[in-house]
């Protein structure tokens, strides 16, 4: 084949080139045209956004001092995006010596005295909550599909602890931060698992000779376990 016939199949190649290429992007921009301000996720079932959320949940404070503090409580929530949820906490509980305090007291005891330091116990906490889910999503258990949720609890409250001896009962100011997450067994039914922190203002204990200390702000560090009841129950369908 001479040369000349060589660049005539070379430039009709090239036309056809350039022409699937052109169909191509007209292609796509053509979908991308349908596309534009379409929802990312199709019939999206919102297990949290306009949903109301009550909980009972029940825990204990770890590496405490002198005393574990063993708390129940009730929460509301009621989200209103997905992502961002309001509501309010109440907790009430009783302590529980360690072996700190057991060892303090049994060691301080004389004959047929006996010596019991004074502790304080939180007794009532009570707290706004903003709960932030910065993730959720769908997982596999057991061959089943559920749904999970990751989230951030920030709030702000008043705190009773409850003195033992020579301590008095007193109220303070709490802040309150946690993480947390939980999965969804049902459309209406989750179980939650929570690390907080309750910072405290209190007198963690006291001897019971010589000045009372000071009373300061301390971190109690609390894991729960809950069950989350959501309203209504059927979520919304997101078209």
């Amino acid at each position: 084949m001479s040369r000349m016939g060589h660049l005539g199949i070379l430039k009709r190649a090239t036309v056809v080139a350039c022409a699937l290429v052109m169909v191509s992007t007209s292609t796509a921009q053509a979908e991308v045209d349908v596309l534009e301000g379409q929802p990312s996720i199709r019939n999206k079932q919102l297990y949290l956004e306009g949903r109301h959320n009550i909980s009972v949940w029940f825990g204990s404070t770890v590496n405490d001092d002198y005393v574990h503090n063993l708390i129940g409580g009730l929460s509301y929530r009621y989200f209103l995006e997905s992502w961002f949820g309001l509501g309010l906490d109440v907790a009430g509980g009783f302590g529980a010596d360690t072996e700190l305090t057991g060892a303090i007291n049994k060691q301080l005891s004389l004959g047929q005295e006996t010596f019991a330091l004074s502790t304080s116990t939180l007794r009532l906490l009570l707290h706004a909550t903003a709960e932030i889910v910065p993730f959720e999503g769908k997982f596999m258990i057991f061959g089943a599909e559920a749904r999970i949720d990751f989230h951030l609890t920030l709030g702000v409250g008043v705190a009773l602890a409850a003195g033992t001896g020579k301590l008095e009962t007193e109220f303070g100011v709490m802040p309150v931060a946690g993480v947390g997450f939980r999965f969804f067994p049902s459309d209406w039914i989750a179980i939650g698992f929570d690390a907080r922190d309750y910072i405290v203002q209190r007198v963690l204990a006291s001897p019971r000779s010589g000045p009372i200390p000071g009373s300061e702000f301390g971190n109690n560090w609390l894991l729960s376990l809950s069950i989350q009841f959501f309203f209504p129950t059927e979520p919304e369908i997101r078209p």
